[in-house]
């Protein structure tokens, strides 16, 4: 008893076949090579954009803290440099006085100074 298959089918078997023989072992493998380079590359990218990030914000706590030093010292000079601070170590400490009268000018053999003219 032997059946007849009819063309048709035996052809309609034939893609099925070709498309399981594309999908070989050694393929598989080299998709997963691929894959996983892949994996590796996106990992090192997500380290490496982690460490920018906290680079980044170490910067940015440096500035702060840079920017906080420079305003203490914006006021310390304007502490230091006060007229009264300074007219207190004027008269204090070095003995000085206030001026009764405007200074006057000298002249030094008939000449008299550019600043007076």
């Amino acid at each position: 008893m032997q059946h007849d298959v009819p063309l048709d089918v035996v052809q309609a078997a034939s893609p099925r076949r070709r498309r399981m023989r594309g999908l070989t072992t050694f393929n598989i493998v080299l998709m997963l090579i691929v894959f996983a380079a892949l994996l590796v590359v996106y990992i090192s990218n997500v380290v490496a954009v982690d460490g920018l990030m906290m680079e980044q914000i170490a910067a940015e706590r440096e500035e702060k803290k840079l920017l906080q030093e420079r305003e203490s010292l914006r006021a310390e000079i304007n502490m230091l440099s006060s007229y009264n601070r300074i007219q207190k170590i004027a008269v204090e400490e070095l003995g000085l006085v206030h001026a009764n009268q405007q200074p006057y000018s000298l002249t030094v053999f008939g000449r008299v100074p550019a600043l007076s003219r």
